[in-house]
């Protein structure tokens, strides 16, 4: 079983000697108990209890199963960057054997139920592979910090070339630019007015070029919940432009223009905005619009379903070492159901479920 493999490389930060549980037998029992819905100590406890002759086939439980305490124990002693490590090195085998990746979404994501009276909730950013829907590394926000500094270190621990990243505003950023270059990847960045003069520069220039045929990638429409959506992606090169010099190899604006109306409005309101994205691929290319729409599948297909199906944002553990360990588990767990039940039309709640009534299926997921 590859997962306890994995498993048996991280570093138990007990006293020799004074272990009664193994390190490995603990962290797989939090796996197995999270696919299976878990979300506390004492529900992972109670899991172990019930399903203790399964799991003993597996790792060593020759001392009985652990208490809550205990299990809490362990996580707050244990630095969760080995975790970190855990699932980036899970999902690069993934990968390697799945669709090579094209796109990888990067964005933050803070959990709200670790916010206390004078302390602000964990944050953290995360990579997200569009192509396989994995979450391909994590790294957390410092309490006196931002994104800023974190999504640089996220990007140094990936193998991006050829790759194309995706971020918000948060992340367009020159150093953030330029060491998305070094590491021969791409990027498509959203542009606001945090940088007030190449946005001024870009959004008087595209005015002048005006949304002329030749500048058009796409043009399409939605229509769901009664609101009508037309949505046209045009791409212009910036070269020319002298603001654009200090961006490393930007190459283009990505401009997407978001007309909306709603049918049961007895004003017949008609709603336009326009978004800006720079990007170092050529004006031109085709998958531009692709690129911008397929970001925020980590909201729809990661944040939402950690949040309510995995309920992330009720986890109201006290201590945060622990908390910041649970919050890196269910993401390996979210892997693993991702990676080994493609089942079409199957929830993932339905599968959490599964895993804990069947000892065949959960059992099929960790091979």
């Amino acid at each position: 079983m590859r997962i306890l493999d994995l498993i048996e490389d991280l570093p138990d930060p007990r006293v020799f000697g004074k272990v009664k549980y193994s390190l490995s037998a603990i962290v797989f029992g939090t796996i197995c108990g999270i696919l299976s819905g878990a979300e506390s100590w004492s529900d992972i406890h109670d899991y172990c209890s019930i399903k203790f002759d399964w799991i003993s086939q597996y790792v060593d439980f020759t001392n009985g199963v652990p208490s809550e305490w205990t299990f809490r124990r362990v996580f707050t002693l244990l630095d969760p960057s080995f975790l970190e490590q855990l699932l980036r090195t899970h999902a690069a085998e993934v990968v390697a054997k799945n669709q090579k990746s094209d796109q990888v979404a990067i964005d933050g994501k803070a959990l709200r139920g670790s916010q206390r009276q004078g302390t602000k909730s964990l944050h953290s950013v995360s990579a997200w592979c569009h192509e396989n829907g994995l979450v391909l590394g994590e790294e957390q926000v410092d309490d006196k910090s931002n994104e800023i500094t974190a999504i640089p270190r996220l990007i140094e621990s990936l193998e991006v070339k050829g790759t194309t990243i995706t971020i918000d505003a948060a992340g367009c950023q020159k150093s953030i630019v330029l060491l998305i270059r070094e590491k021969k990847g791409h990027y498509v960045l959203g542009l606001k007015r945090n940088h007030p003069k190449l946005y001024d520069a870009v959004e008087s220039y595209i005015h002048q070029q005006g949304d002329q045929k030749s500048h058009c990638l796409e043009d399409h429409f939605d229509e769901f919940h009664g609101r009508l959506v037309r949505r046209r992606y045009f791409g212009y090169d910036i070269r020319c432009l002298p603001e654009a010099k200090d961006w490393c190899d930007a190459q283009s604006i990505v401009a997407v223009e978001t007309i909306s109306s709603r049918k049961n409005d007895p004003k017949h309101r008609v709603t336009a905005n326009w978004r800006y994205y720079l990007s170092s691929h050529k004006a031109t290319q085709e998958s531009l619009p692709d690129y911008v729409r397929h970001h925020w599948s980590i909201e729809s297909k990661m944040h939402w379903v950690l949040d309510v199906q995995f309920k992330e944002d009720n986890d109201q553990k006290s201590e945060r070492k622990s908390v910041r360990s649970f919050s890196l588990l269910r993401r390996i767990a979210l892997n693993i159901v991702r990676d080994r039940d493609k089942t079409p039309k199957r929830s993932h709640k339905r599968k959490l479920k599964m895993a804990g009534w069947d000892n065949d299926y959960l059992l099929s997921l960790l091979r």
